[in-house]
């Protein structure tokens, strides 16, 4: 690996939520090892996401900045991080941390550059200001960076350059692998999980993953929905529940994220609640689980795809419709099964996809592996995202010697 070490010293800003600091840690782990000098910002309570990256490098290298998070008339007190509220409160979040500083910056876009390229191009000047500001000020960023690869992204890419950024310093760098740390911290009760699919191993791919991120929670029909699926499906599963938002006079309806009763008696043969956090990188990476239940956020599906599992897309906000209109319209690698953020899915038709989802010869499992293959050919040296990764540290290094407009 070339080493650019010029006396750069790159100062790193999270937003806080953790689909984006763990990718933005794993692109400081591949900027650190190519030399370069990092100091990341970050608030008191998300100071432990980066335990992982801080004990890979020396204190001489990497460095952090621990700043008390900026009070704000709408994030409740105490509240650092986005998975303590809903999505309504990006904006917020982003006027507690911006200020204008008149320093170059890069602008790491956590998803896919087919997302972005859609609003950007099509959906800027309908957008509430706040988000049409915090778009403009990444478009019109020194830099951007995707965690996304050319053979999916180029082409939109190339019209991000050519209808908005007017240069060429745009970088497609994933898909980022985890830093080691991320994959070894678990704890006893996920070292059970661990355990459990380890018995199902008698058959590959006979396990279905269900979660749907950090941000999301589901109405009480919704898990109803999910809950009867997956006990007509009859598939042996594991469904990661995502504690309900409460206390913080955010989320109204206490019935969001609550496992109908009875229903983990039931199953509890074939199947697993998790509730809270979940090791989703070594579950997605276990020989057992075929298919992967998702909302199709792009950090997650990645993952899928890196596992080599079939993702199951319900789409629900932000990225997530751009992201499966990509992977089931035009890749072909994912099955669409609902779409909204309060649509109710028909549990008998769910259960039926749960079930044919574990089939092996079907043609999206089989495109999924040539997609995956490609995926880790970009990042191998002489693939594409680790070429990218070179120019990018390249160009960062240059910015010692001379001004950049």
């Amino acid at each position: 690996m070339t080493n650019f070490s010029n006396g750069v010293h790159v100062l790193m800003i999270p937003f806080p939520a953790s689909g984006h600091i763990f990718p933005l840690m794993d692109l400081a782990h591949q900027i650190l090892l190519r030399g370069l000098t990092v100091t990341i910002m970050v608030t008191p309570k998300n100071l432990h996401y980066l335990n992982s990256l801080l004990s890979l490098h020396s204190s001489s290298n990497l460095q952090t900045l621990v700043l008390p998070f900026p009070s704000h008339s709408s994030i409740p007190h105490g509240v650092e991080n986005m998975q303590d509220v809903d999505i309504s409160f990006v904006p917020d979040f982003a006027a507690a941390l911006t200020s204008r500083l008149g320093v170059p910056n890069v602008c790491f876009v956590v998803t896919n550059a087919h997302a972005v390229s859609s609003w950007w191009v099509n959906d800027l000047d309908s957008m509430p200001d706040c988000y049409r500001k915090l778009h403009l000020g990444c478009i019109q960023s020194w830099a951007l960076v995707f965690n996304s690869f050319n053979e999916i992204d180029n082409q939109k890419l190339k019209l991000i350059k050519e209808e908005l950024t007017e240069h060429d310093r745009l970088w497609a760098v994933g898909p980022l692998l985890p830093i080691k740390g991320r994959l070894s911290s678990i704890g006893e009760e996920q070292y059970q999980v661990m355990s459990w699919l380890d018995s199902c191993k008698k058959v590959d791919k006979s396990v279905v993953y269900v979660a749907f991120g950090t941000q999301i929670t589901l109405t009480k029909q919704q898990m109803e929905a999910v809950a009867s699926a997956l006990e007509e499906s009859m598939v042996r599963f594991i469904w990661v529940v995502k504690e309900p938002m409460k206390g913080l006079g955010i989320v109204d309806d206490d019935d969001r994220n609550v496992v109908p009763p009875g229903f983990e008696d039931r199953v509890a043969e074939r199947g697993v609640v998790i509730k809270g956090w979940a090791p989703q990188l070594a579950i997605l990476g276990h020989p057992a689980v075929g298919s992967y239940l998702t909302h199709c956020g792009w950090n997650s599906a990645l993952e899928g795809i890196f596992a080599g599992v079939l993702l199951l897309a319900w789409p629900m906000q932000a990225d997530h419709f751009h992201n499966t209109a990509l992977l089931v319209d035009e890749l072909g690698v994912a099955v669409r099964v609902c779409e909204g953020l309060e649509t109710v899915p028909d549990a008998s038709k769910l259960a039926r996809t749960l079930s044919g989802s574990l089939t092996m010869n079907m043609p999206e499992r089989i495109r999924t592996k040539k997609l995956r293959k490609t995926a880790v050919d970009s990042i191998r040296e002489g693939g594409s995202s680790y070429k990218a990764l070179d120019g990018l540290v390249e160009q960062l290094s240059s910015l010692s010697n001379r001004e950049e407009k």
